[in-house]
């Protein structure tokens, strides 16, 4: 059931606004759902072939993260939640968010580099990552744009170790991961602009 404009409070997050004005995106949520269970047994498989020691660590730290960020999804786009409910979940799911960046670079940094640039890798996405996280949880609603804005920032941090990350990885790698990131960067903006805003 979509709400009219005057049945919404007033003391709510921009999340849940839309929300309740909205028509929830009903392929996002299916798609979502889905990636749960593929999502979970890709890790484990993932991290079963990983060679031991760093390999197996970064990928059942990648796995982990993405798993949670499916489930925060699923759960949000599931139905047609409570105000207070709802609220708890967008809380969730952007605390996902945060996590997954985090632990998507943690393989990199693991695996691929070494010494003082795997170290600030793994500090700036990981003191980024907590940041965003606390400062989802606290009892206010962030004004529009600001979380999109945190997540864009914290995807592009493994930027300042570039030149170490050319040094270690092949062309190919980095090919993929330049095109990673200009599509997180592209799906950012669309969100954030809501266009294109295709039919749910």
């Amino acid at each position: 059931m979509v709400h009219s404009p005057d049945e919404v409070p007033g003391d709510i997050s921009e999340s849940v606004r839309r929300a309740l004005l909205q028509v929830r995106p009903r392929w996002r949520g299916l798609m979502h759902r889905a990636a749960v269970p593929l999502s979970v047994a890709a890790g484990i498989a993932l991290v079963a072939t990983a060679p031991a020691g760093a390999p197996r660590v970064g990928a059942a730290v990648f796995s982990v993260g993405a798993s949670l960020m499916f489930v925060a999804s699923a759960l949000v786009h599931m139905r047609r939640w409570s105000i207070p409910v709802w609220e708890t979940l967008f809380r969730l799911d952007h605390a996902a968010i945060f996590l997954l960046i985090a632990t998507s670079a943690t393989p990199v940094a693991v695996i691929a580099l070494e010494g003082r640039s795997a170290t600030l890798l793994l500090w700036a996405v990981w003191i980024g990552a907590a940041i965003g996280v606390s400062l989802r949880m606290l009892p206010f609603h962030p004004p529009r744009g600001l979380m999109n804005t945190l997540f864009l920032a914290l995807g592009w941090v493994p930027i300042f170790v570039a030149p170490a990350l050319v040094r270690a990885l092949d062309v190919p790698v980095l090919v993929l991961i330049a095109v990673e990131g200009l599509l997180y960067s592209v799906g950012a903006l669309m969100l954030g602009a809501r266009w294109p805003d295709p039919s749910p």
